[in-house]
């Protein structure tokens, strides 16, 4: 969320500010940190960076498979816009070197940074422990026990 975040609005905000665009691209994240890092305190853990790497890639090959096999994009104007990206930063068809760049940044750079800084957070903020729904409240990770 933090990545779609980023990037909406710093490749494809064109100064115009709908409901619709807040919502989708960032609107949600305020409650997703309040809830992740103050109420809930879930941990994250390094071994999930892999699950955050693959959801990307697999957004960059749907990105690409959704360019290419003329399935279409009905937010497009036909015959204003000449390629069917999903946003005009990904435009496959016209501007494959420059999509490649941004996904090779976004996996090798911008991922693991955004997962770094939350996880250094996750780290901080103490835990919560609830033991059979009963609120056991702050613990020390020392008494942290992780289920496997």
């Amino acid at each position: 969320e933090i990545v779609i975040f980023l990037l909406y609005w710093t490749l494809i905000y064109e100064g115009v500010t709908t409901y619709r665009g807040v919502m989708f691209h960032g609107g949600g994240i305020i409650l997703l940190l309040i809830d992740g890092f103050l109420i809930s305190r879930i941990p994250l853990r390094i071994k999930q960076f892999i699950l955050f790497e693959c959801y990307a890639l697999f957004y960059f090959a749907w990105s690409s498979i959704q360019a290419f096999s003329g399935m279409g994009n009905p937010d497009r104007n036909e015959g204003v816009d000449d390629d069917d990206a999903i946003y005009s930063s990904i435009k496959w068809k016209n501007d494959t070197e420059s999509v490649l760049i941004l996904s090779a940044v976004a996996l090798l750079v911008i991922n693991p940074l955004v997962f770094f800084i939350c996880w250094c957070v996750s780290w901080i903020t103490p835990k919560r422990l609830v033991v059979g729904g009963i609120d056991v409240g702050d613990v020390d990770d020392d008494l942290w026990v992780e289920r496997k």
